[in-house]
């Protein structure tokens, strides 16, 4: 398995999409032939699929799937003489990718490809990594906006379900979230409105009007800064990191607008005396 590229890591839609070529390797005496000079293997188009026996194997966690056919089937069988057959096919898969969004946007995400045999139990098909930890490669050239490709690791494992016990085979891929969008869009300018609505106390005592407004508008702002940040990612029961800084920002906020009403209310009192 070789990643050429992943286009896309959602995290409202909890899933990751990624381009890649699939390999198998199995072996079928009844296609075994004698060796001759310079024949060794024989290599044949996709139609020839349907005259010989082959795996049934599925992506588990799949969403939507797509052959390459430009400017043919991007599919190929190669047969060796011993009766070894490799099948390579170039797929585009968009799987789930169930997400912990706790630490956003400072969080890690871990996706995978899971496969396994449709109908085959353990007793007629059992995977393994045909070149161990070697068997899954990522192109270097793979990249994201808003995600950096931190590695990637393979595991086998066995499945149990009514139908009995299915072999599975898992391709893990982590991602790190870049910092650089929501530091620029997010934590700088709420960081600055915080800032603003407390100079407020630096102006004239007499132009309670501009103070006001001041006040008002940061905790507008702050408001619709956390609106929008929210309306870009699920809807989660738990609290986020983005939400913990956003909702300190705004009490800072709302804060100083309350101290300017105390401070306002105050002044009478002060005459009075």
């Amino acid at each position: 398995m070789y990643v050429l590229s992943i286009s896309s890591l959602s995290e409202v839609q909890m899933d990751f999409t990624l381009d890649f070529y699939f390999r198998q390797f199995w072996t079928d005496p009844r296609l075994a032939f004698r060796k001759r000079p310079g024949v060794e293997t024989l290599s044949v188009g996709s139609e020839f699929i349907k005259n010989i026996w082959v795996p049934d194997t599925f992506f588990v966690n799949e969403k939507q799937s797509s052959f390459h056919i430009a400017t043919t089937l991007n599919e190929f069988i190669r047969i060796h003489h011993s009766g070894s057959i490799t099948r390579s096919i170039r797929l585009t898969i968009t799987a789930s990718c169930p997400m912990n969004l706790q630490y956003f946007p400072m969080d890690r995400q871990l996706c995978h490809i899971e496969i396994e045999s449709f109908g085959y139990t353990m007793r007629d098909i059992r995977y393994k990594w045909n070149e161990g930890p070697n068997s899954v490669g990522v192109s270097n050239e793979v990249s994201l906006p808003q995600f950096k490709v931190l590695g990637h690791r393979q595991r086998a494992m066995e499945i149990s379900l009514t139908t009995g016990n299915y072999s599975r085979l898992a391709c893990e891929i982590q991602f790190v979230r870049s910092m650089g969008y929501y530091l620029i869009q997010i934590y700088i300018p709420s960081g600055l409105i915080v800032i603003i609505s407390w100079v407020s106390f630096w102006l004239n005592r007499n132009a309670t009007p501009a103070r006001v407004a001041l006040g008002v508008t940061t905790v507008l702002t702050m408001t619709t800064l956390m609106s929008s940040t929210n309306a870009a990612l699920p809807k989660i029961s738990y609290v986020k990191s983005i939400d913990v800084y956003l909702g300190t920002c705004f009490v800072m906020v709302f804060a100083s607008l309350l101290g300017r009403f105390i401070m306002k209310a105050g002044k009478p009192k002060m005459k009075n005396n």
